[in-house]
């Protein structure tokens, strides 16, 4: 077979020899990718957040005194602490949907900081200590206890009612509060005692004498603030020997 010489023409684009024979033959084309836009979908607040008189575990709301809004206070810290590594991101959000065919997978448990001592503890979902605020029982009552042989109208003695009043105070980190307010506070939070404002008054001047409380002048009224946040209470009162549960 003689050897062929092919000319390609650009006009028609086709191949042609020399002789004058037409071959027909059109350049490859690569075939059209089919590609599917992404679709940026943002994760909206979870339906169960949305539940009026429920909390987002799906047990009514009302269980953590603090904050009523929340049925305990692991639920609380688990939707409002920032995970890390994230700037808003919370635990609740890093944790929803990550189990089996996305559906929740068991609640963990958190590292949280006792009321009394400041020692880590963790913290369960289970309903025997979703609320816990001491890491065991022996700082429960030291933070609760009260002097040997004090009375009704000498209450101020007692320490568990000066940690009471540290513990509202320090709760409200930047807003001053008036001694009707800490009452009614106490009253809501600590449903096994009672306070009236006169004895919130009383109890912050105790612990303005040992500067722990300072007062901020409001034209007429009178509010409290604490002057320290980090200090554990147990450094605070100490510790001393119970007798008789008391």
């Amino acid at each position: 077979m003689a050897e062929q010489n092919w000319v390609f023409n650009a006009e028609d684009n086709k191949w042609e020899d020399k002789g004058g024979e037409i071959v027909v033959q059109t350049p490859k084309r690569r075939p059209r990718e089919v590609t599917k836009t992404k679709r940026n979908v943002k994760r909206g607040k979870d339906a169960q957040q949305k539940i009026a008189g429920y909390c987002s575990c799906g047990r009514p709301e009302g269980g953590y005194r603090q904050e009523p809004a929340y049925c305990s206070r692991y639920c609380y810290l688990f939707e409002n602490t920032v995970a890390e590594g994230y700037k808003q991101k919370t635990l609740y959000e890093c944790w929803r949907g990550t189990g089996k065919y996305s559906y929740n997978p068991p609640y963990p448990k958190l590292t949280v900081q006792c009321a009394w001592c400041n020692e880590d503890f963790q913290l369960g979902r289970s309903q025997s200590d979703d609320n816990k605020a001491y890491c065991s029982n022996h700082c429960m009552r030291q933070a609760t206890r009260s002097a040997i042989g004090t009375s009704a109208r000498v209450g101020s003695k007692k320490i568990g009612d000066r940690v009471r009043i540290m513990r509202i105070l320090r709760w409200f980190k930047d807003r001053p509060l008036t001694s009707k307010e800490i009452s009614e506070y106490w009253n809501e939070w600590f449903k096994n005692t009672s306070c009236s404002y006169h004895k919130a008054a009383n109890l912050c001047k105790i612990l303005a004498a040992k500067g722990m409380v300072r007062y901020v002048e409001d034209g007429r009224r009178r509010t409290y603030v604490a002057t320290d946040f980090t200090t554990p209470l147990k450094d605070l009162f100490g510790e001393e020997e119970i007798i008789n549960n008391r």
